[in-house]
């Protein structure tokens, strides 16, 4: 049964979270806590922008995801591509990449916490970790999928990779606007 994590509507406010640790730069990252008690932990994304003025401008964000796995001599990569629209030349306003080690039983396990959650709650933080702001979608990324696609690979794979080392060659072999193009689907 889904956990049904949907925010109450009354006002809140979340300037007191600060997250330490974050890694420099812009990207995303999931993290477990609770933003209501009477819900309890949930995985939330954290979104890193160290320039947030433009993107806290919209009231809203569009927010969608492409996902995959890249193959590499070193083992598989999962990629999560998160993208704000509108397209200009191919590219997206804004986008987040957030890449993850499927050979990691963690990573198994909170795309499984993701996806039993009725919404995504992503956390905009600046580059110093204060969070700026929150905001509430509809579960419909298809974390079950993205899932069952990291699972496949672990089991395909069958051996130890080197993460650092496929990461490095997913950074050299793809290319966001290929991903996000769908040349490599």
């Amino acid at each position: 049964m889904p956990l049904d994590n949907q925010l109450g509507p009354e006002s809140r406010d979340w300037s007191f979270m600060v997250f330490s640790g974050l890694p420099s730069g812009s990207g995303v990252l999931f993290e477990e806590i609770t933003l209501d008690e009477r819900i309890g932990p949930e995985a939330v994304a954290l979104l890193i922008e160290p320039e947030p003025d433009e993107l806290l401008a919209k009231g809203r964000l569009d927010l969608n995801l492409k996902a995959g796995i890249a193959a590499t001599a070193y083992g598989p990569v999962l990629f999560l591509i998160w993208w704000i629209p509108p397209i200009v030349s191919g590219r997206p306003a804004a986008f987040y990449e957030q890449v993850m080690n499927p050979l990691f039983p963690n990573t198994s396990e909170v795309l499984r916490r993701v996806a039993e959650q009725t919404h995504l709650h992503v956390i905009v933080t600046d580059g110093a970790g204060q969070v700026l702001n929150l905001f509430e979608y509809q579960n419909r990324f298809g974390f079950v999928g993205i899932r069952a696609a990291v699972d496949g690979a672990r089991v395909a794979w069958g051996g130890p990779g080197d993460f650092a080392e496929a990461k490095i060659a997913y950074e050299r072999q793809y290319e966001i606007d290929d991903i996000l193009a769908g040349r490599y689907d």
